[in-house]
C-alpha cells in the first residue's frame, strides 16, 4: 500500500513538472501567434515566469519593447538572450540598438562591433555605429563607418540614416553642398519625411530656423485654412 502511494505521487509530480513545461511553450506560441503587442508581451512574460531559460521568449520580448520605445528593457532581454544563446549579429545588432537609443554608446559601439565581426558586410551595425561614433564625438571613426554602410547593400533605411549621419557630419565642417547632397539621397532611398521638414529641422543652423519661421508659420496656416476649405463634403450612405 505504502509503495503504490510513493508510486502515485511520484506520478504525480512528474505530471505537474511536464505540464509546467507546456504551459511555458504554450504561452510562447500564443505571444508568437498573438495580434496585440500587449498580450504577445504578457504572453512571453509568462513563458519566461514558467521557463526562465526560454531564450526565444526574451528574444521576441526585447524587439516588442524595442517597437515600444522600453529601450533599458531591450538591453535587458537582449542581455539575457545572448547569456543563453550562441551568439548571432542580429542580437548584438538589437542590444547596440538599444543601448543607442538610450544614449549610452560606448556599449552600443561595441554591440554592433560585434555584429560586424560576425558579418563583416553588415550594413545596419555600420550605419548605427556611425550614429553612435558621431554623437561620441569620434567624427573620423564616424565617417569611415557611414561611408562603408553606403557603399554595402541591404537594408533601405539603414542605409537612408547613413546618409543623415554623413550629412551632420558634413554640415559641422562646413560642407554644405556635400550635406544638402546627402540630405537628398537620403530622402530618395526612404522618404518617411518630407524632404524640407528633414532639410529644416535636422540640418539648418538655429539663425536659419529663426529667419523662416515667421514664413513656415504663415505657410502652415494656409494650408491648414484653405486645405481644410477644399476638402469635399462626405456623401450620406
Amino acid at each position: 500500500m505504502k509503495k503504490t502511494a510513493i508510486f502515485l505521487l511520484a506520478l504525480l509530480l512528474f505530471s505537474v513538472t511536464a505540464a509546467h513545461g507546456e504551459n511555458a511553450m504554450d504561452y510562447y506560441d500564443l505571444g508568437v501567434k498573438g495580434s496585440s503587442t500587449r498580450k504577445k508581451i504578457e504572453h512571453f512574460t509568462k513563458a519566461l515566469q514558467l521557463n526562465p531559460n526560454l531564450a526565444a521568449a526574451y528574444e521576441k520580448r526585447g524587439l516588442l519593447y524595442y517597437f515600444q520605445g522600453k529601450y533599458d528593457r531591450v538591453i535587458q532581454d537582449y542581455n539575457k538572450y545572448l547569456d543563453l544563446e550562441p551568439a548571432k549579429a542580429e542580437a548584438y545588432w538589437m542590444l547596440g540598438m538599444g543601448y543607442l537609443k538610450s544614449e549610452i554608446y560606448e556599449p552600443a559601439i561595441n554591440n554592433f562591433t560585434h555584429a560586424i565581426n560576425m558579418e563583416p558586410e553588415n550594413l545596419k551595425a555600420y550605419a548605427y555605429r556611425a550614429e553612435a561614433y558621431r554623437l561620441s564625438g569620434i567624427d573620423e571613426k564616424a565617417f569611415l563607418d557611414a561611408n562603408k554602410a553606403i557603399e554595402l547593400r541591404g537594408d533601405l533605411r539603414a542605409k537612408s540614416d547613413a546618409y543623415r549621419t554623413r550629412a551632420k557630419l558634413y554640415w559641422k565642417i562646413g560642407r554644405n553642398e556635400l550635406a544638402a547632397a546627402d540630405v537628398k539621397s537620403s530622402w530618395q532611398i526612404d522618404p518617411r519625411v518630407p524632404r524640407w521638414w528633414r532639410y529644416f529641422l535636422n540640418y539648418a543652423s538655429p539663425e536659419e530656423l529663426r529667419s523662416i519661421a515667421p514664413f513656415f508659420l504663415i505657410a502652415l496656416a494656409f494650408v491648414l485654412i484653405f486645405g481644410l476649405k477644399m476638402k469635399p463634403p462626405k456623401k450620406n450612405d
